[in-house]
């Protein structure tokens, strides 16, 4: 009798752990569904992390955790290329915490890759860096938003601004790598839909998980955007991770996009002549009417946060003088209004041409490199504008107010890494390159004559 009751018993409990894994799936659905969890159970993963997260169970966690503070330590004492092995040991262990991977990338794209002088060893660090967090950091946690956020910073900030002496080794090596991928300054998104199996749309999907219908709708939403760029992977990236993001994720997500936005505003058309060493990002007027519409997205979205107003009202006082300058001058007309109507308190200038003329005077005394670009690229393109339309008397002015900024903004700029890091190409250059925009746009033959004959005038 006894024997038939322990029979009973692990009947009983046979069936009871039957039914309990039956409720494994069901339950891994309903977490799905009610978004309890946004990664999808570990598949596919390396051999090394499935058999660390069935050997060591919860003692996982126990270890990491140690592991971490170890890391801390390593952070503190600077020394960072012993904290690269320990991260990797902590992304084996934990592969779901997101947090890890955010740090381990971004140690190597930022303490890393500043320790060594060769630009290209910079920039190996640097790719290192976000192709962690891309290749891998994603993969094990595809719903984590802050971590969709910091790779889209290394695009924006690392690479995009102008803060690491090798930014400009960075660009020129990012944009030659798209250009493998799609020729000028977007692909063929037609061509990138019917044709999901060409190599070159492959290695977009599969190598730099660039979605072909993502950066479309990207493209028609906050574009026109160059996507050689590293504004246009920011924008991308931060808006893969927009569907994840609450609260103060969100905003960051939101901020991170029409920062980026502006970037392509002031930097966003590249002007790139490889066989003649001529890599150039410079004013894209064209972008003004998606950022401003993305700020004024933003404002409604956000209406406590003042940050987002006080961005948006520096943006329209900046971006009037760019657009009058490349003959954007109704934009700019109307961009003045909508400042004066939205924030009266950004000028006391009442009158369009008076504060036009007071902002010039104003931003030739601290002008950052992108905008001192952009007043010379405009003013050399105003120039050439008067050429092309035969009024001999208006272009020198226009000329004289370029060469002026250039020279006061370069004044200060001796040092070879200096100019090398925040300086602008030579005016010559520049001069030539507005020279031949002008009669590529040239209708008769007289116009393209004056471009041709034009010399400098003197001060």
């Amino acid at each position: 009798m006894r024997g038939l009751t322990n029979i009973v018993f692990v009947a009983i409990a046979a069936g009871s752990l039957w039914l309990a894994g039956r409720q494994h799936g069901p339950l891994l659905e309903m977490r799905q569904e009610y978004h309890l969890n946004w990664e999808k159970p570990l598949e596919n993963s390396p051999p090394l992390v499935s058999f660390t997260s069935v050997a060591l169970g919860g003692f996982r966690g126990i270890i990491a955790d140690v592991l971490w503070l170890r890391a801390s330590k390593l952070q503190e004492e600077k020394k960072y290329f012993e904290l690269v092995q320990l991260a990797d040991w902590i992304t084996k262990l934990e592969p779901r915490f997101a947090l890890v991977w955010a740090f381990h990338g971004w140690n190597m794209a930022y303490n890393i890759s500043v320790l060594l002088d060769s630009p290209a060893d910079r920039w190996r660090w640097v790719k290192h860096g976000f192709e962690l967090m891309r290749d891998q950091g994603l993969f094990y946690n595809p719903g984590d938003a802050n971590l969709y956020r910091e790779l889209g910073w290394i695009f924006q900030h690392k690479m995009g601004n102008i803060l690491d002496q090798a930014h400009m080794y960075y660009k020129r090596e990012w944009a030659a790598e798209m250009g493998l991928l799609f020729d000028g300054p977007r692909p063929d998104y037609a061509f990138c839909l019917t044709h999901p199996d060409d190599p070159r749309v492959k290695r977009m999907r599969e190598e730099y998980k660039l979605l072909t219908e993502v950066m479309q709708k990207v493209d028609e939403q906050y574009g026109p955007l160059d996507w050689r760029l590293p504004a246009a992977h920011a924008i991308y990236w931060a808006y893969r991770g927009r569907p994840y993001a609450k609260g103060f994720d969100q905003i960051q997500i939101d901020r991170m996009i029409f920062q980026s936005m502006q970037d392509n505003f002031w930097t966003g058309r590249l002007v790139a002549e490889p066989a003649e060493n001529i890599f150039t990002p410079s004013p894209n007027p064209d972008a003004f009417v998606t950022v401003n519409r993305a700020y004024q997205g933003a404002r409604q979205a956000h209406p406590d946060e003042t940050s987002i107003k006080s961005a948006h009202r520096n943006f329209l006082k900046d971006a009037i003088l760019v657009l009058y300058v490349n003959h954007y001058t109704s934009q700019a007309r109307e961009a003045f209004d909508a400042m004066r109507e939205e924030y009266p308190e950004a000028t006391s200038q009442k009158n369009f041409e008076t504060f036009v003329r007071n902002e010039f005077r104003e931003q030739i005394k601290d002008m950052s490199q992108r905008e001192a670009l952009a007043m010379v690229e405009g003013l050399l393109s105003q120039a050439t504008y008067w050429l092309v339309a035969g009024q001999e008397d208006r272009w020198p002015g226009a000329f004289i107010a370029a060469r002026y900024c250039w020279q006061e903004y370069m004044k200060t700029r001796k040092d070879e890494k200096v100019i090398e890091r925040t300086g602008l190409p030579p005016f010559a250059q520049l001069w030539e390159r507005a020279k031949t925009a002008a009669a590529a746009r040239a209708q008769s033959a007289a116009a393209k004559a004056r471009l041709e004959k034009a010399t400098e005038p003197a001060p």
